[in-house]
């Protein structure tokens, strides 16, 4: 595993922050709105808890993003974090990749809902976001 710079991680961490609370509130909305809008069905348990799943992984990701963020801050009474210390790092980079392929999860299983095809549209949608994120994983 390559060493990440304190600095870095500070960045990284921001980012990942960022863009953890931004999916999360995409995932709780969708998760609500699928709660409270659609018909009970096995397809619709599945698309309300691929998105409960992903607006919780997101909601760990800026979690651990914060004490990440606090603790590499320059002005930090604490030690950094190494890329290679403990799990936070680590554990809000998990949570990240869960929430997003849980989003796109949900985003697919959701158009059977109402159509089968809607229900074919949003999971080549959904397939076809998560194709380049499989690859980037791969490599």
């Amino acid at each position: 595993m390559t060493e990440l710079e304190p600095e870095y991680l500070l960045a990284l961490a921001q980012q990942f922050g960022f863009l953890g609370a931004f999916l999360g509130g995409v995932s709780a909305t969708l998760f609500v709105t699928l709660l409270t809008l659609a018909k009970p069905s096995l397809l619709v348990r599945w698309s309300i808890g691929s998105a409960a799943l992903g607006a919780s992984c997101f909601i760990i990701t800026a979690y651990m993003s914060v004490g990440v963020i606090a603790q590499n801050h320059p002005l930090s009474p604490r030690a950094p974090i190494e890329s290679s210390d403990g799990y936070v790092p680590t554990l809000m980079y998990l949570s990240f990749v869960i929430g997003v392929f849980s989003l796109l999860a949900a985003i697919g299983v959701s158009g059977w809902t109402r159509s089968k095809p809607l229900g074919y549209v949003t999971t080549a949608v959904a397939g076809l976001a998560a194709l380049p994120l499989l690859a980037d994983l791969a490599s």
